[in-house]
């Protein structure tokens, strides 16, 4: 068995820094669940057929594109994901399910991955366990997020559905989160314990080894995910720099990275690196941003004004009053609330949250967690070689461009692409997206900290589909001048 194991690593090891790309036959998602195959290929184990289905013709060519099991491709015993996934193996399946559309005017289809994409993987993945092991489909939307209206518009439980009526190994469906923060207009009216992981969670502390460590005398500006700001720093602060993991991204043998090409207005662009925060399951151990101006330690803005100072800190007030108190309380919240909107719609004083291409901490987090995705093992402690095999396939029919991740507007591409490594297809997604890589810090980094033995052709994308940039990375990630922020 080890010797099979060495081998498939071995295998993959000379294909990481292949990346290729699909450009399907049309530009949008097959209508109907559980989005079965055009036509019945010889290694395709059912019998149900959609023709209207080009988004799994497209991942079966991507995964042909790699060369994976290429000597029997065109048979009944072709089994691509065979490279990198043996039987018994533990399998996630990680897509972007961060949040169901926030008003009527977003398409659902630039958020979320769509489950057209993710179901000629569970087929493949199926096909390379031969009845054991263990597959999940599994993320940790934002907090607020509602994972049955996710489910809903994914079609990804009909999916699974279809599956788990046909085969030996059941497929699960895994919301990872601790917890789901019910709003009322921005304001957590309720907490809500919801199942989690089955598995639990373990608590990496990287400590020295996170990305946070060399800006230890800023830690006191950082804000999470929630406005209580004292948790988020308890969990980062003297040389303690802990994330809340997921169990069964611990246990996997196998992550297979579906992520939504899109772009993310504290991140630049959120595809492979970027989706990896999904696989912390408590949002209040991942700083976002620092409060404030570079010049006092924070990345919240460029320069220091009254009117982003005092914007700054009417919003620290407004949201750490409302982090003490209880549901009844928190409606008194609403005047000085509506206070600092009007003051925002006025532009006389901005809450700018890191949006912007200046954003120093975001990138650590995602650093991070992709250190502990590819270096921890199961018990959660670093070690020098890679612990997990790893394919990513990227979601692209429909991207979203300008202010994701809630907030994009949709943008028809019509491609399928991946690989092996995720620096090399995040690279690959901003060169079809029309961006600079070296202006996105979160892959820049990753590459010099994480994978600095890769190497691969870095202009093999030949068109450029010229997405809308987020707000505040106009005229950044092209490269010509910076907006001042």
């Amino acid at each position: 068995m080890e010797r099979q194991k060495d081998r498939l690593i071995g295998r993959i090891g000379k294909n990481k820094s292949k990346v290729e790309v699909i450009k399907a036959e049309k530009q949008e998602y097959p209508e109907y669940p559980p989005f079965n195959p055009p036509e019945k290929y010889p290694e395709y184990p059912y019998e149900a057929t959609d023709k209207s289905n080009a988004v799994y013709k497209g991942v079966r060519e991507l995964l042909m594109k790699l060369e994976l099991d290429k000597e029997t491709y065109g048979t009944k015993d072709w089994n691509p994901l065979g490279e990198i996934i043996k039987p018994g193996d533990n399998v996630v399946i990680k897509p972007n399910f961060v949040s169901e559309p926030r008003s009527e005017n977003i398409d659902p289809q630039s958020i979320v991955t769509h489950a057209s994409v993710i179901r000629p993987i569970i087929d493949y993945c199926l096909i390379a366990l031969k009845g054991r092991g263990n597959l999940v489909v599994a993320d940790a939307p934002q907090n607020d997020s509602d994972f049955e209206k996710i489910k809903e518009i994914t079609g990804v439980q009909d999916v699974i559905d279809f599956i788990n009526d046909h085969s030996s190994v059941m497929v699960d469906l895994l919301d990872l989160r601790e917890e789901y923060a019910q709003t009322n207009g921005g304001v957590i009216v309720r907490r809500v314990k919801v199942n989690g992981d089955p598995k639990g969670y373990t608590i990496v502390d990287l400590g020295v080894g996170s990305q946070f460590h060399y800006i230890e005398d800023c830690m006191d500006r950082i804000y999470g995910a929630y406005y209580d700001v004292e948790e988020v720093r308890k969990h980062h602060s003297e040389r303690r720099h802990a994330y809340c993991i997921s169990n069964t991204i611990l246990d996997a043998d196998v992550v297979i990275n579906v992520p939504k090409l899109k772009k993310h207005t504290k991140a630049g662009v959120t595809i492979c690196l970027k989706n990896m925060v999904g696989i912390n399951g408590n949002k209040n151990y991942l700083p976002h941003y620092r409060f404030g101006s570079r010049e006092e330690g924070g990345d919240e803005y460029l320069r220091k004004s009254f009117a982003r100072t005092f914007g700054s800190k009417f919003y620290q007030f407004v949201f750490k009053a409302m982090s003490r108190m209880g549901p009844n309380e928190m409606r008194l919240m609403r005047i000085p609330q509506k206070i600092y909107s009007f003051l925002s719609s006025k532009n006389i004083t901005k809450h700018n949250a890191g949006a912007w291409y200046g954003n120093d901490t975001i990138w650590r987090t995602i650093v991070d967690l992709n250190k502990i995705l590819f270096y921890a093992d199961k018990e959660g402690r670093i070690q020098n070689n890679v612990q997990r095999r790893y394919l990513a396939v990227v979601d692209g029919i429909v991207g979203g461009q300008g202010d994701g991740p809630l907030f994009p507007t949709p943008k028809a591409c019509g491609v399928i692409f991946g690989g092996f490594n995720p620096v090399l297809v995040d690279r690959m997604g901003i060169k079809i997206m029309g961006f600079n890589c070296e202006h996105v810090p979160h892959v820049t980094m990753a590459e010099k900290i994480l994978f600095t033995d890769i190497s691969a052709e870095r202009d093999i994308v030949n068109f450029n589909l010229s997405f809308e940039p987020p707000t505040g990375w106009h005229g950044k990630l092209n490269g010509s001048q910076t907006t001042k922020k």
